[in-house]
């Protein structure tokens, strides 16, 4: 996907603690795609949420801002290292 395309947003680091995995996140795909394809848990009331928020970030119905902020959330829900 092209870069200009996506809804970015402030950068978050994450470490994940059981595979040591790490990545930065810059968008709104991005974050819907780590959720969806390399999430450590994806049972929690965050996560989903986070799902939520980024579907509607893709449809512009809530800012990247607030995807972020829900994304976050879930990272630390799943007790995923975050750096902001």
């Amino acid at each position: 996907m092209k870069s200009d395309s996506l809804h970015q947003f402030q950068p978050v680091g994450l470490a994940m603690h059981g595979t040591g995995r790490y990545s930065v996140v810059h968008s709104v795909e991005e974050a819907a795609e780590e959720l969806l394809k390399e999430w450590p848990d994806d049972g929690g009331e965050r996560f989903c949420e986070a799902v939520k928020a980024c579907l509607d970030g893709i449809h512009d119905l809530v800012s990247p801002g607030e995807v972020r902020k829900a994304f976050i959330n879930a990272a630390r829900e799943a007790r995923v290292m975050v750096i902001e």
